[in-house]
């Protein structure tokens, strides 16, 4: 029994590692086997289709298979297809299906192997050890589709790749396509390669084609020559691949991009140049990385759900030649502002619905465009502008959709920010806006309000820096003027009559200024002898004026912004007349501070009490003259706010204190 078993044992040992040297002529292999159950085959010699035939369908054990030394030569069988219905088969070619699913571990071919036969190896999950030969030229569809290939540099001979020729290899992790002559990589090359993550592309590669790339989840780099010839990339070629690098701009030849070809992919901006024509239906949709999208702007046409849940913000057809949105084209994107060009004729259905932060919106389109149904819906247009030519203020606001917004009209203007109107905008405008600002002068006041908020302020200073500085995005921005959380304040203080006090006005803020403008008045008896900026403030430039009687208006602006956000802002020097009686109120008024994208922020009044020195050394409180009082101490500062004047010092450290404007005595 013992003898039987290991006798069992050495015939399957022997039979698993069974290998076989034949010298072949043509068609006559199967007569060369005896055993069907060899594992490794080495031929030499000559073999045609007939021979492939036979591997094909008698040598189902075969792991190993060397036909480095034998010759492939042609065939022709009118009358019996051998393969996929073929009954030519060209020499030196592999034929279509000839090792179809075969437990291959290693391919050795000869080295004049001029083509690999539609899927000669497909579904050859274990071939890990294959060698192309340097004479290779053509290699046909799903040719080694789900075999195993780790790493794949193509031969720059081949001409010539077939749909879905290396599809579905989990495997295959880089691949290298340099060919000699153009050539195309077909639809679906690479199609479903789950552990694909690099592909260089040669100068030589013409085109990507239909879902070359599709579904290959870590792809992520995608390298071409700088001087590159790609002419088109086709529908979904990229689709759901994690491809962020894709330089359009660089792709100088490159003028179609199809169908979902950067759907859901990590591409992260994309810049359209002139060359691209055409940017198919959902190219780059729900590709939720991608945050600046410029388009061709001589394009006439933005697609159906080109920018579908992607993350652009930037003002995508402003300055382009538009005329048709497609349906869903914007949707869900977090888009600011947006400026249709006077070229919109269409919106399509949906194409803004979601845009949640949509702020501003533009049309300069003298004809109302037409519109889909629910371009807009999810977006609160009773709370937006919409700023349209003059002569088309009526029809937008009876439009259906559009009327919904708040439609407004910019009146007919020169050069935005040309405020003194010499047909350019300089620092001459600023100071001639200085001069409005600051009541000097009521020249050029039609022309003063270049930021077009209604009012002439701080703002319109900084927006004239913005243009200059080449941050200005569009005239007639209309920035709105709200309640601000930040403040000014000042301490009250005593002043004697013929003496000065320096009041610091501070400022407490949560958002950077760059402008700010504010009134003062004064309680008759007191003037402002000097205003000057504190270190805070001292990159700004600053200029007061005595606007009316007992009014001062201070301007401070500058290119950059305030260095902090807390303390003195600038020091006012106060001075009492002959004759102030004290016990009165100075109050900072119009505050507006502007921060440097000219958003417009309005402050609260702020009141500041002012008090005399009476000159009399000691007096104690009167008991009987009861009645609320402040109290300061010499610094100014107020301590206690309106307490009875018979408990006003109860407590109080000795010292001298100032009583509801006199001077106490504390012992």
């Amino acid at each position: 029994m013992k003898k039987t078993l290991l006798s069992i044992v050495l015939m399957i040992s022997a039979t698993a590692s069974w290998a076989l040297e034949v010298e072949c002529t043509p068609g006559n292999l199967a007569s060369l086997i005896d055993d069907t159950s060899i594992t490794s085959l080495t031929i030499t010699g000559e073999i045609d289709a007939r021979d492939f035939k036979f591997i094909a369908d008698e040598l189902d054990a075969l792991t190993s298979i060397n036909l480095a030394g034998a010759t492939i030569v042609g065939y022709s069988n009118n009358t019996k297809p051998l393969f996929n219905n073929e009954v030519n088969y060209p020499e030196n070619c592999i034929p279509p299906m000839a090792f179809f699913g075969k437990k291959l571990t290693q391919v050795s071919l000869p080295a004049s192997t001029r083509a690999i036969g539609m899927a000669a190896f497909a579904g050859c999950y274990q071939l890990s050890n294959f060698s192309f030969p340097q004479a290779l030229d053509s290699i046909a569809a799903y040719a080694f589709s789900a075999a195993r290939i780790g790493n794949l540099i193509l031969p720059t001979t081949v001409r010539f790749m077939g749909e879905g020729a290396f599809s579905n290899i989990n495997s295959l992790t880089q691949a290298t396509i340099n060919p000699a002559e153009p050539m195309a990589i077909p639809k679906s090359a690479f199609e479903g390669c789950q552990a694909f993550t690099t592909v260089t592309l040669g100068p030589n590669v013409i085109a990507i084609g239909d879902r070359a790339f599709k579904g290959d989840a870590k792809l992520s780099n995608i390298n071409f020559a700088e001087a590159n010839n790609i002419q088109s990339i086709g529908n979904e070629a990229l689709l759901g691949t994690k491809v962020s690098n894709f330089n359009f701009q660089q792709a100088t030849t490159l003028s179609y991009i199809g169908e979902w070809a950067f759907a859901q992919s990590k591409q992260a901006s994309a810049t359209i140049p002139a060359n691209i024509t055409n940017v198919g239906k959902g190219a780059f949709y729900y590709a939720t990385d991608l945050t600046s999208f410029v388009p061709n702007a001589a394009s006439d046409t933005i697609a159906d759900m080109l920018l579908a849940g992607t993350a652009v913000t930037n003002d995508i057809t402003s300055k382009t030649h538009v005329k048709h949105i497609g349906a869903y084209a914007f949707y869900n994107t977090p888009v600011t502002t947006l400026t249709l060009p006077s070229t919109t004729t269409y919106i399509g259905d949906r194409a803004m619905a979601g845009m949640i932060n949509l702020t501003e919106l533009a049309s300069e389109a003298t004809q109302v465009p037409e519109l889909g149904e629910e371009v807009w819906i999810g977006v609160k247009q009773a709370t937006i502008p919409l700023k349209v030519p003059q002569e088309s203020y009526d029809a937008y606001s009876t439009a259906d959709q559009w009327q919904r917004f708040l439609v407004w009209a910019e009146e007919p203007q020169g050069v935005p920010g040309d405020v003194n109107q010499d047909g350019f905008v300089t620092a001459a405008d600023i100071t001639c806006l200085y001069g409005i600002i600051l009541g000097n002068t009521t020249d050029y006041m039609d022309t003063a309000d270049v930021n077009n908020d209604g009012e002439v302020t701080a703002a319109d200073i900084t927006f004239i820096y913005n243009i200059l500085l080449g941050n200005a995005n569009a005239p007639g921005r209309n920035k709105k003027v709200f309640d601000s959380n930040d403040h000014l304040s000042a301490d009250a203080f005593v002043i004697e009559a013929g003496k000065t006090h320096t009041m610091d006005v501070n400022m407490r803020n949560n958002a950077q200024f760059a402008a700010m403008q504010f009134d003062i008045t004064m309680p008759q008896g007191l003037t402002i002898a000097h205003v000057a900026t504190t270190t805070r403030a001292s990159n700004m430039t600053m200029g007061y004026n005595e606007i009316e009687p007992g009014k001062w208006r201070i301007l401070i602006h500058s290119a950059t912004t305030t260095s902090s956000n807390e303390g003195a802002l600038l020091n006012v020097t106060v001075k009492a007349l002959e004759g102030f009686t004290g016990n009165d109120i100075i109050t900072i008024s119009n505050i507006i501070a502007v921060e440097p994208n000219e958003l417009t922020h309005q402050m609260n009044d702020v009141d500041v009490e002012v008090g005399t020195v009476t000159g009399v050394k000691d007096i104690n409180i009167d008991d009987a003259h009861n009645g609320p009082v402040n109290v300061y101490n010499m610094n100014g500062q107020l301590i206690r706010q309106n307490v009875e004047r018979n408990e006003a010092t109860t407590g109080l450290p000795s010292g001298i204190y100032i009583v509801g404007g006199k001077k106490v005595v504390v012992k």
